[in-house]
């Protein structure tokens, strides 16, 4: 049965140079998301010889994040059942990606240079999110 969720995101980052200079960059925003069927979360690992599904193909859309937790390899993030598909990020260790994509693929994750463990949600959204 479908369910309706709000989804609250706040996100605020910091970078110092060498010489002590400081920048920061901060946002949130909220997304009411009606009619979800398809909730994923969770930790999967990646290997390097085969695809692993984050989300299953979306009725219309989703908003997706995934974070690689490795401390030395990297995670690539398809747009598409496999691999051959369109890549969305690579992601070096400890780093993440969130976006919202209005689209029906499946979203899947590829491990390189050995298996990766990823951290992930995905939502699936509507065609009002």
């Amino acid at each position: 049965m479908a369910k309706n969720y709000t989804l609250n995101v706040a996100l605020n980052m910091s970078a110092v140079t060498s010489t002590g200079y400081t920048q920061g960059l901060s946002g949130a925003f909220a997304m009411n998301i009606t009619g979800v069927d398809q909730v994923a979360t969770g930790r999967i690992d990646c290997a390097t010889d085969g695809d692993a599904t984050i989300m299953a193909a979306p009725g219309y859309g989703k908003a997706i994040y995934v974070r690689n937790l490795d401390n030395a390899n990297v995670l690539e993030v398809y747009g598409g059942a496999s691999s051959d598909n369109d890549l969305l990020g690579v992601l070096k260790a400890g780093e993440f990606l969130f976006t919202i994509l209005r689209d029906t693929d499946t979203v899947a994750a590829r491990g390189l240079g050995g298996t990766v463990t990823a951290e992930y949600f995905a939502v699936e959204i509507d065609a009002n999110a």
